[in-house]
């Protein structure tokens, strides 16, 4: 961390409204830190106030990753809807890899910055709208992930065409993660007709009992 870095606030182990899992320290929205970012007019506008549980799926699905699909120092991960970022900063810590969080609400990169300080990773952020993810902006990217950002019916054609681009550029899978809206299987469903895509149920007991659907799609 260079000298004219402000220092990360210091969080217990056990402090209320902290989440503590997969070796990641999480706030949640009553904390303190969180509620100074708030008070500082730090609103986001599209549903990223808070850490959503589908991210923890997708940390669980990368962390059984073996072979050449498996995160490494030199594999660049990109994060797209990523909100707070916790998904995005589990990836920088335990794998050591280049993120990029995506989001096209600048509100949401203080938290994950907060967060990214507190977890001592460095993430690079993105401001940018799904549909405005060129192929240029995807040539180097090895995996695309996204958790809980299928929650509207218009969004099933822009991220099938996302989907589409980063096939296109070589990116070797992307996975989406979400508990059962109705655009997410729409989204599924393209993408089986025509990717070799598959969805996946997933559950976890931490941070509590969750589940999700993960839908995978790998570039033949």
């Amino acid at each position: 961390m260079p000298l004219d870095t402000p220092q990360p606030p210091r969080i217990k182990r056990g402090e209320a409204h902290t989440v503590h899992t997969r070796g990641l320290t999480l706030l949640r929205s009553g904390h303190r830190e969180i509620r100074k970012l708030k008070r500082a007019n730090h609103v986001p506008t599209i549903h990223g106030n808070k850490v959503w549980n589908s991210s923890f799926l997708i940390m669980d699905q990368l962390t059984r990753e073996k072979g050449p699909l498996r995160l490494t120092a030199d594999s660049h991960l990109m994060d797209i809807g990523c909100g707070w970022g916790p998904l995005a900063i589990f990836a920088a810590k335990r794998f050591r890899c280049r993120v990029t969080a995506v989001d096209a609400d600048a509100d949401v990169f203080p938290y994950l910055d907060l967060h990214a300080a507190i977890n001592r990773v460095q993430v690079d952020t993105l401001r940018c709208r799904f549909e405005r993810l060129t192929k240029q902006r995807l040539a180097d990217v090895d995996m695309i992930t996204g958790a809980d950002i299928c929650f509207w019916d218009e969004l099933t054609p822009v991220l099938f065409n996302l989907i589409r681009r980063a096939l296109d550029q070589d990116v070797k899978r992307v996975i989406i993660a979400d508990p059962g809206r109705s655009p997410f299987y729409d989204l599924a469903e393209r993408c089986q007709a025509r990717f070799n895509a598959r969805v996946v149920e997933r559950r976890t007991q931490t941070p509590r009992a969750l589940s999700a659907d993960l839908l995978i799609v790998d570039r033949d």
